[in-house]
């Protein structure tokens, strides 16, 4: 079986076709994915018509899966599937986080170990919007002014999952406690809470296989920066978030059914662009391989 590879744009990712991933990846091909993953931070696999048991089987090549700690919308029989759709009950509820990932964002940074790797895979697909954009946070910190580099080195800071919690964002004064139910607004309850303490990590990490530098903070998780004043830890939040989001560090992928994503939460952010539709469906499931401690 020979990988074909096709890059996807300047910033990041890659199209990877000539495997069947409803199959067992061998030694020599999950060697070569690794090579070219590690080169495009994100790979694109089209036209997979897989089972659950087939993802999370592929998922285990990348090491040990985690269950959202959320502990909402994993799939009762497949806990290591996080069901991501807009599909409503009879009763007009979401079945689902409705508006999850739409700030930006690196999936579980407020865990102690954060995630390694995401693999999402397209069920259903709208007929507009449902975008998803990543940013290429090596080329974020390598394009930091020296004496902004010099600043950061060795600094920390605050990762958190509640929302509410994040004096950075509040919802709209029209929003009543009913409407944040099944939004990323609700509040996160005492379990989910004990589950999810806040965590401290360096604002520069190491990628422990590349060994490049990349920046390891985002609007949606990072809330403080370690031994600053508030203002002037979120000043600079703020001022590496715009280095982050520069549109030529990001590339913009419009989904199609039967594509599995699999991206590098150790170096890059992801944004869900929203903008489905009522009445159009898209509907995906996640994995998500634990990572190590950031260095």
């Amino acid at each position: 079986m020979t990988l074909n590879v096709r890059k996807r744009s300047g910033a990041l990712g890659a199209t990877v076709t000539g495997i069947d991933l409803s199959e067992p990846v061998s030694g020599d091909l999950l060697k070569k994915i690794m090579e070219v993953w590690n080169e495009h931070l994100l790979l694109v696999f089209p036209d997979q018509k897989i089972s659950k048991k087939e993802h999370i089987d592929f998922s285990r090549n990348f090491g040990e899966l985690e269950v959202h700690p959320g502990g909402k919308h994993v799939l009762k029989d497949y806990p290591e599937l996080l069901w991501l759709t807009n599909e409503k009950d009879a009763e007009g509820n979401y079945l689902s986080l409705r508006d999850g990932g739409s700030i930006w964002h690196s999936d579980l940074s407020y865990m102690a170990c954060p995630s390694r790797c995401s693999l999402l895979y397209a069920i259903d697909v709208p007929d507009d919007g449902g975008d998803t954009e990543w940013a290429n946070m090596y080329l974020a910190y390598d394009n930091l002014p020296k004496e902004l580099k010099k600043l950061i080195e060795g600094l920390k800071a605050v990762h958190q999952f509640d929302l509410a919690d994040n004096p950075r964002f509040h919802p709209p004064s029209s929003m009543t406690e009913e409407d944040k139910k099944g939004s990323i607004w609700e509040k996160k309850s005492a379990e989910v809470k004990a589950r999810t303490p806040d965590v401290i990590h360096p604002i520069v990490r190491t990628h422990d296989v590349t060994n490049r530098k990349a920046l390891f903070v985002n609007r949606r998780f990072t809330t403080h920066v370690v031994g600053m004043e508030e203002s002037e830890g979120e000043e600079l939040l703020l001022e590496l978030f715009n280095y982050v989001e520069n549109p030529e560090n990001i590339y913009h992928h419009c989904w199609s059914k039967d594509q599995l994503l699999l991206w590098d939460n150790r170096c890059t952010v992801h944004l869900a662009c929203g903008g489905v539709p009522e009445g159009q469906l898209r509907t995906m499931l996640r994995t998500t391989v634990r990572g190590g401690v950031p260095f």
